[in-house]
């Protein structure tokens, strides 16, 4: 059975990860993005596809449906952030690509969230150890 301590580890664990997803949230707002947005510009740039993720992949890493995936597609292209390209083997795939200024826009989001979690990595380090049994 957990002990108090480990569940007050478990609970600042928790309301870390809130307090980080909130700071995110706001981090993406102030440079004009929605927090999905700025989860879509992730998800394309660290999908393993050299050709870059198709809107179904990038549903999957986002865990919406694909008809939600479109439709942040749309919204974030309207930005000037992403890219549609017809894959030329299959001219019915479409893969996504940043444009220059996606790629901006994410280093510089992606730099402040190193930088805190950086500054969360003790209390996550500690955490498996703490709850050990």
């Amino acid at each position: 059975m957990p002990t108090d301590a480990q569940y007050q580890r478990l609970l600042a664990f928790r309301t870390a990860l809130r307090r980080f997803d909130q700071w995110s949230r706001q981090q993406a707002e102030a440079l004009g993005l929605t927090h999905t947005q700025h989860q879509l510009l992730l998800a394309i740039r660290g999908s393993a596809s050299p050709a870059g993720p198709t809107i179904g992949e990038v549903a999957e890493a986002l865990l919406i449906r694909h008809h939600s995936a479109t439709e942040l597609v749309d919204r974030t292209q309207q930005l000037g952030l992403v890219s549609r390209l017809r894959d030329p083997a299959d001219s019915r795939r479409v893969h996504l690509r940043l444009t220059d200024h996606g790629r901006d826009v994410l280093a510089q989001l992606t730099a402040v969230h190193l930088q805190e979690l950086r500054r969360l990595a003790p209390l996550l380090d500690a955490l498996p150890r703490d709850m050990e049994g």
